[in-house]
């Protein structure tokens, strides 16, 4: 009896198993409709033009392809963009530039360079066509902190193979915060290592960025270590978390933290764009 009672239980459990692999149902879910916004990217870089970026964003689920109407439908032209500093008053005509290495693509671009003294503040304006609303941001030129060494070491073991240290000297009277890119053969590669840090809780003022030993003789690194505002640093933190986001199935959406604003909702950064960067040839 107790052998007929065990079956049953077994063959049941069975039976529930195949039941429940069939429970294959079709859900729709009703996303609400998207409101484009507009893109601002414009990073004051000393020794450069003012120069600055302004794109519309997409939704998710819409169409990315790269046909005839992208510019179109991704660029917006016609706006009157402007940025003040020191009681100077810069305009940026609704020109394209380029830069080739790193590769970088700007719709706004005026003649009149950067100056690189630290702690100038910087107020942009934009008043996009068609009364499709205003923008404004604030930042100010930071400090730029230097790669002081970059140290490469052989492999006790194996010593055909190396690491490389960079070293910087960091204030711990200021909070401060980084940007740390290392490229290999080029900077047009994907960075190998690519990560924000702030010195909220550091005790000691050398910092120290290392590879593995996967260096070889030969091989060319470029070392680049910015110095960011904290609302270059939120955005830079919101926008890798939102990547990540995208990649996880059962992740909440990344909000994006802007610090720019105005009646067109927009998102993006403003800052001041200050780095140092050293080539290194492992030796």
């Amino acid at each position: 009896m107790k052998k007929n009672n065990f079956l049953y239980t077994i063959l049941l459990g069975v039976s529930a198993l195949f039941v429940a692999c069939n429970l294959e149902k079709e859900v729709n879910i009703e996303l609400p409709e998207y409101t484009r916004q507009p893109v601002v990217e414009c990073y004051v870089e000393p020794g450069t033009p003012f120069r600055l970026l302004l794109t519309q964003s997409y939704s998710f689920f819409d169409g990315f392809g790269l046909d005839s109407t992208f510019l179109q439908k991704t660029i917006i032209q016609g706006a009157v963009i402007t940025i003040r500093y020191n009681g100077k008053e810069v305009q940026l005509p609704n020109n394209f530039s380029f830069e080739q290495s790193p590769l970088k693509i700007f719709n706004y671009t005026s003649s009149e360079i950067v100056p690189a003294t630290p702690g100038i503040e910087y107020t942009l304006s934009i008043q996009l066509p068609n009364n499709g609303g205003t923008i404004t941001g604030k930042t100010a030129m930071q400090i730029k902190v230097p790669i002081d060494s970059i140290v490469v070491e052989k492999n006790l073991k194996i010593d055909t193979i190396y690491r490389a240290l960079t070293y910087i000297t960091d204030d711990l009277r200021t909070t401060n915060f980084y940007r740390r890119l290392l490229n290999y053969k080029s900077l047009d590669s994907i960075p190998d290592q690519d990560f924000l840090i702030t010195d909220r809780f550091s005790t000691n003022p050398s910092i120290a960025f290392g590879t593995g030993y996967d260096l070889k003789l030969g091989d060319t690194l470029f070392n680049t270590i910015f110095h960011l505002t904290k609302d270059h640093y939120d955005y830079a933190e919101s926008y890798q978390l939102a990547i990540i986001g995208n990649l996880n199935p059962f992740a909440q959406p990344s909000r994006i933290k802007s610090n720019v604003s105005g009646t067109a909702n927009p998102i993006g950064i403003f800052t001041c764009l200050v780095y140092d960067r050293d080539t290194t040839i492992v030796k």
